[in-house]
């Protein structure tokens, strides 16, 4: 097989850039440099920009707005309806393509029509764990030939494990975390920090489910403001998360000093060098927890909730500190660290050893990429 000749065909039901969007960025660029042609199907907004930068293909999908969880039957009927008018109007693109790669299930109708029509084979991202209808939409997928669903652990796969078609591949970091470049004052600079006391760093989107409010009542809790508490993300894919950053940009107006919340647009990897320590403590069950291998893979000191995928990752604590995702348990690892890192920094370095081999951008996308040569064999 001649990669020359592929077209891969990304679909991403987001225009913002979280989690599973790096890590389509990350596939769609090792496509280009395999000599793939790739398309990409998206909402306009800051993935379809950075992609195009990067020289890749990207046509709006204007896919209609949903609420997050529990969806109504207004809401399946929309989506349904939006997969038919979307699969006719880009019909052309899913007769040129070779491969379909899904990422979300809002997109993954048209796919489902296109690997019917047409005979494509596809591969459909989980980046979730799916109970109910969901899980039924994902397995009524799964049951087409010729298609595959990529989890990124266990606990994401274990709904599908009946079926054979459902592959477990951990993330990657990306290629930048691993660059020996360190910026380490570039986040104190950017924030206009003078005194030398630790930057705590909370990233990642915010949501009731990602913990930022939890890490905030632990800070309160702690005596005569022993650090600073950074709140890197924005309100990606949920409304309630827009309350969550409504909430610590109170709290960074009442206590500007010790506070502060930054929608950070410069390289990820320099956001986590400005940091002493990191935290991520999601109050849900994690189905990866990106945000802390990329922590450890900047050789940063970590707290990060038992919660889902976080104490596996945290390999139950030799990696990372790991506690009760409440405000009492995180309080008290943040005064340790506080009243003395050496032991934090020690068992970091043995952390970013770790994150950089067993997430591996190279050796993970390579697993991913079998995954789609074998879907490619006619």
């Amino acid at each position: 097989m001649n990669p020359r000749t592929r077209t891969i065909l990304f679909f991403d039901q987001f225009g913002q850039i979280g989690g599973g969007q790096r890590i389509l960025i990350d596939l769609a660029l090792t496509a280009l440099k395999r000599e793939w042609k790739v398309i990409v199907l998206c909402p306009e907004g800051p993935l379809a920009r950075a992609l195009k930068e990067r020289g890749v293909e990207v046509h709006p999908l204007p896919v209609p707005p949903m609420r997050s969880g529990r969806k109504s039957c207004a809401d399946v009927i929309r989506g349904y309806l939006f997969s038919r008018r979307a699969a006719a109007e880009y019909a052309e693109l899913g007769r040129q393509c070779d491969l379909i790669v899904v990422n979300g299930l809002r997109t993954m109708g048209i796919a489902k029509q296109w690997v019917r029509s047409y005979g494509k084979p596809a591969a459909l991202y989980l980046h979730s764990v799916f109970r109910g209808f969901p899980r039924w939409l994902v397995s009524s997928f799964l049951k087409l030939p010729q298609t595959v669903a990529i989890a990124p652990s266990s606990p994401v796969a274990e709904p599908f494990q009946s079926l054979p078609n459902v592959r477990i591949v951990p993330n990657w970091v990306s290629q930048d975390f691993l660059s020996p470049e360190i910026h380490a004052d570039e986040l104190r600079k950017t924030l206009g920090i003078t005194d030398a006391l630790p930057i705590v760093l909370v990233p990642g989107r915010f949501s009731p489910n990602k913990g930022q409010l939890v890490a905030l009542e632990a800070f309160r809790q702690l005596r005569d403001g022993p650090c600073h508490m950074v709140f890197a993300g924005a309100a990606l894919f949920e409304g309630k998360g827009a309350d969550v950053e409504a909430t610590l940009k109170d709290a960074a107006k009442n206590d500007p000093t010790h506070v502060h919340v930054i929608h950070w647009e410069a390289p990820l990897p320099h956001l986590y060098d400005g940091a002493g320590l990191v935290i991520v403590p999601s109050v849900w069950e994690e189905p990866f927890g990106l945000t802390a291998i990329e922590a450890m893979a900047r050789g940063k000191p970590l707290i990060v909730s038992n919660r889902g995928m976080l104490p596996i990752l945290a390999g139950d604590g030799r990696f990372a500190e790991v506690v009760q995702p409440e405000p009492q348990a995180l309080a008290a690892a943040l005064r340790d660290f506080c009243t003395g890192p050496g032991r934090w920094n020690v068992r970091a370095a043995e952390a970013m050893v770790h994150a950089r081999s067993a997430y591996d951008p190279e050796k993970n996308q390579w697993s991913v990429f079998t995954f789609f040569y074998q879907l490619l064999v006619p």
